[in-house]
């Protein structure tokens, strides 16, 4: 028979952590969310609630908020005597002593096939990597990140096309129906729980905005995922007449991938302009089109529109 009832503190900040949270109030009894304290919006003066901190006040969800999981923090998640921690997309540090609160479990929802793509970046990875799938992974929370036993997974395929942001809605809905089976079958996923196999484990890294800038003497393959990997944030750019040009929307047509640049066109050079696929941008071993770009601070636009303001681009190279 399965354990019940769950005392559920769920520990999680942004958007894709919401609809997990949701279900998980609709199946069973959360009785606290605990998420990062308020940060200041882009002008600074008005704070701007996480995601889930938002969702939990909407549906009456007591939420706790800390940056740091200390001896006040731990009494009070004590006093609502929670039973199970449920983590997904929080950057909290979960401690013995913090862990010692839950008697049934405490337990991280993971967008990756584990032991694959560990820590802080997941989405981003499977992108970069040209992975042909990814999945979602149900893991015991112990000291080492991201390497407990894990209880249950799920795959899916990854197209090629998709950036984070699109990976990041599929895997919302996912995850929240997966960890839902999972404790509604948890005795008996705990007994067939599976050890990670660390001498197969892969590590991500908190993503800066320098990760971003492209180098078009690499292939047109890797600037194309990672184009697609770092959008919306931190967003993949270039230089264009001294100012930092970022772009957006992408395509890799099969009739160009293993297409040889001619040797005299130097990596980064726009070599022409295509109304519906682009800038036509030379990489080391093929083209990539650019499709949607924009300067900083300014925008987002199609090439087009840009192009009609900036006809000059066209035979110039990128990052000089």
């Amino acid at each position: 028979m399965d354990t019940f009832p769950f005392r559920i503190v769920f520990a999680g900040n942004p958007e894709i952590a919401v609809p997990t949270l949701l279900e998980l109030n609709k199946h069973f009894e959360v009785v606290a969310v605990l998420t990062h304290p308020d940060k200041p919006g882009k002008r600074g003066h008005e704070l701007i609630p996480v995601p889930v901190k938002k969702a939990a006040l909407e549906n009456s969800i007591t939420v706790i908020e800390a940056d740091r999981l200390n001896k006040e923090i731990r009494q009070q998640v004590a006093s609502y005597s929670p039973n199970l921690l449920i983590s997904f997309a929080t950057s909290h540090y979960f401690g013995p002593k913090f862990l010692q609160l839950f008697s049934i479990d405490a337990l991280n929802i993971h967008p990756s096939l584990l032991p694959l793509h560990r820590g802080s970046a997941p989405l981003h990875y499977a992108i970069l990597n040209q992975d042909r799938e990814t999945g979602i992974s149900i893991q015991r929370i112990v000291k080492e990140i991201d390497s407990g036993n894990i209880l249950n997974s799920i795959s899916f395929p990854l197209t090629g096309e998709e950036h984070s942001e699109d990976l990041a809605s599929k895997v919302a809905p996912l995850a929240a129906s997966l960890i839902v089976n999972t404790l509604q079958g948890y005795d008996s996923y705990r007994e067939k729980e599976v050890v990670q196999k660390e001498e197969e484990a892969t590590f991500t890294q908190l993503l800066s905005k320098e990760d971003g800038i492209i180098d078009f003497a690499s292939s047109a393959a890797s600037i194309h995922a990672k184009i697609r990997a770092y959008y919306p944030w931190p967003k993949a750019s270039t230089t264009f007449n001294g100012e930092m040009l970022i772009l957006a929307g992408v395509s890799l047509p099969i009739g160009e991938v293993g297409k040889e640049v001619n040797n005299e066109v130097p990596p980064g050079t726009v070599v022409s302009f295509d109304k519906k696929k682009g800038l036509k941008i030379a990489c080391s071993d093929a083209f990539i089109y650019a499709s949607r770009v924009q300067i900083a601070k300014k925008k987002e636009m199609d090439a087009s529109s840009f192009v009609n303001g900036n006809p000059h681009i066209i035979g110039s190279k990128l990052g000089v």
